[in-house]
């Protein structure tokens, strides 16, 4: 009976001392396990009687299951605490479904051309197999409707623009006169009442630009803007490319940047299309710290070769007697570069265009006059293939939807195969400009929140274009900008290479 009863002890000290155990944090703690020791060595049985009697104090120790069954009432608050939590923060997330509505609300049509649905827009682009036929193009830009389709098919499979699907309707134009180019601007306008036209018209159509912006009040992404056709519009106008000024400013900052503008003794001379800029190029110059010896314009038409050529003989002797070192050729270079070189001037030649260099040097120019010729200007086609990402974006929306088609590397291209790369270049760029502008104006969509995207879209970046910007009082996208070289070596006429790095080169 000894032995029971101690066994029964033993075990009701070892159940209290595991009790205690459990409530572990009470000042207790250290009282609770003294006991412990007692069982590890038998009591005598002489002490069973002396504890027997405590065999009713389990019952005052009963209470401790109730501290067990209220330790968990301690975290009972924190349930309710969590349950507020949310409550307090409800508020905070509570506006965000207010948004879901607006569509229904915003999506109306908001101008000309803008449906609750649908955004439509004129999409222009040269007739360049006329250009070839012509003898003005050595090859055609492949279909160009497939291009712009394909771009248009992209935007909308992502969303489209803030909720309404992009509609493009295409018109050709012959770009040798404005005839054409005014008749696709009313088509446009008028019979299509279309919101927005991409491209625009180059070459001799462009004066055809202020039909859209001026007499039809339609936005004009593209053209070549010059201040006396921006006075005449009455819709927002922006296009791609640098003006003059820009690229010639962007051509000083490089040379510095170089080390190639200080101690130059620099000749200026514009032809005939640039002489209206010259006095901003010279005065550039001089923010520069370099004063030209020798500033002054031609007067003879680009495509009289006879009266350039007398015209430079005589204008090769001003420059040499200046002193100059080096020849700054504002506008088309062609004349000057092949002049230069028939007329001996040992100078270095600099210019503010690259349009009329590279592939694209005037078929009067010995390709090897230009030698060396440095110029300013955006990504070269080879840079945009091969490493920009925002073409590539492009290139495979292109790929997806006409996978049979192939668009070569344009250094790879044989003479006369399809230019399928320059247009789907050209096209990307400008759609990209588009999506950015009318995804920042907004859902509803007018000209005076697309004028407010442009004045306030800041820095971003398009194909061709990892610098680029819009701003209240700057409409040409391009801040890209390297010094470039005439290879002649390289393609059928030579190729501008770069010879300096990628830089943001406008203000």
């Amino acid at each position: 009976m000894k032995t029971t009863k101690t066994r029964w002890l033993i075990g009701v000290l070892v159940a209290l001392a595991m009790v205690a155990a459990s409530c572990g944090g009470n000042d207790d703690d250290g009282d609770a396990d003294a006991p412990a020791p007692a069982p590890a060595t038998e009591a005598p049985a002489t002490e069973a009687p002396a504890t027997a009697e405590p065999e009713p104090e389990p019952e005052p120790e009963a209470p401790e299951p109730e501290a067990e069954e209220a330790a968990p009432a301690e975290p009972e608050p924190e349930p309710d605490g969590l349950a507020e939590a949310p409550e307090e923060e409800e508020p905070e997330f509570q506006p965000a479904p207010t948004e879901e509505p607006e569509p229904e609300i915003e999506l109306t049509a908001t101008w000309r051309g803008v449906t609750a649905d649908t955004i439509t827009i004129g999409v222009t682009y040269l007739d360049a197999d006329l250009l070839v036929e012509l003898g003005f193009s050595p090859a055609t830009w492949g279909d160009q409707e497939l291009q712009i389709q394909a771009l248009v098919d992209d935007i909308n499979e992502r969303g489209g623009i803030n909720g309404r699907q992009l509609v493009a309707l295409t018109d050709k134009y012959n770009p040798i006169g404005a005839t054409e180019a005014e008749a696709a601007c009313l088509r446009l306008t008028e019979d299509n009442e279309v919101f927005a036209i991409l491209f625009g018209f180059l070459g001799p159509a462009e004066v055809a630009n202020t039909c859209i912006v001026g007499t039809q009040e339609t936005i004009l992404v593209g053209g070549i803007i010059s201040p006396e056709r921006l006075a005449e519009a009455r819709a927002p106008w922006v296009n791609e490319r640098a003006t003059r000024e820009v690229s010639s400013g962007a051509l000083f900052t490089l040379l510095e940047a170089e080390g190639m503008l200080q101690g130059r003794s620099i000749a200026v001379v514009a032809d005939l299309s640039a002489a209206p800029q010259l006095e901003n190029v010279t005065n550039l110059l001089r923010e520069h710290g370099v004063e030209p010896v020798l500033e002054t314009a031609t007067s003879s038409q680009v495509a009289d070769l006879i009266a350039q050529n007398q015209e430079w003989a005589t204008l090769s002797e001003r420059i040499r007697a200046s002193g100059a070192d080096t020849l700054l050729l504002v506008g088309n270079a062609s004349a000057g570069v092949e002049n230069a070189r028939l007329n001996g001037l040992e100078v270095d030649i600099w210019a503010t265009d690259s349009a009329g260099l590279g592939a694209n040097i005037g078929a009067n120019v010995n390709p090897e006059s230009a030698r060396g010729v440095i110029t300013v200007g955006p990504m070269t086609n080879a840079q945009i293939f091969e490493t920009d990402p925002r073409f590539k974006e492009c290139l495979d929306a292109f790929n997806a939807r006409h996978p049979d088609i192939e668009i070569k590397h344009p250094d790879t291209l044989e003479l006369g195969e399809p230019l399928w790369f320059t247009s789907l270049s050209f096209h990307c760029r400008f759609f990209q400009i588009l999506e950015l502008l009318l995804t920042a104006a907004g859902p509803i969509l007018t000209h005076e929140t697309f004028a407010e995207a442009i004045a306030n879209i800041g820095e971003f970046s398009v194909a061709g274009q990892p610098y680029a910007s819009f701003g209240p009082d700057k409409l040409s996208s391009n801040d890209s900008f390297q010094l470039l070289e005439q290879d002649p070596d390289l393609g059928s006429r030579g190729e501008l290479v770069p010879a300096g790095p990628m830089r943001d080169a406008t203000p």
